[in-house]
């Protein structure tokens, strides 16, 4: 199974990014060169976000085995022999998925119990919607993940 995952406010960071190298593309064509900043600082930006714009560039796979949480520029694999218990959790920007992972897995993270800490016991946080709510997501979690068990 694959959600697509969907930034809130993206398209708005994407326009104000496009805006502000827009900007200093004007101030330098101007004669500003102060307007380099702009385009140095924007320019890079919009690039990013215009990619993760994209239908399907963020999505999060769940199948037998484990999760993939893919993202504009990388993807990373988790095994559910790795998760230890799968929730949500109120964030800044709503709910969210929450994983906690094993003592093992745990083992190989610098700030683990930091993390854990400060995520009500758990040690990541899946950063976007997937189309249906937090608490949707980490039924279909769980539910994958006891079939591997």
């Amino acid at each position: 199974m694959e959600l697509i995952g969907h930034r809130r406010w993206g398209g708005i960071w994407f326009g104000v990014a496009a805006m502000g190298a827009a900007s200093g593309v004007t101030m330098v064509l101007g004669g500003a060169w102060a307007g380099w900043f702009l385009v140095v600082v924007f320019g890079p930006s919009a690039v990013v976000l215009a990619l993760a714009l994209r239908p399907q560039s963020n999505t999060l796979a769940i199948d037998d085995d484990g999760y993939t949480v893919h993202s504009v520029f990388r993807s990373t694999r988790v095994p559910w022999s790795d998760v230890e218990r799968v929730g949500a959790v109120d964030a800044t920007h709503g709910r969210r998925v929450a994983i906690r992972f094993t003592a093992s897995r745990a083992g190989t993270m610098a700030d683990a119990a930091a993390l854990a800490a400060a995520l009500g016991g758990f040690h990541c946080i899946l950063p976007l919607d997937y189309g249906i709510g937090a608490d949707d997501v980490a039924e279909l979690m769980r539910q994958r993940a006891s079939r591997a068990r």
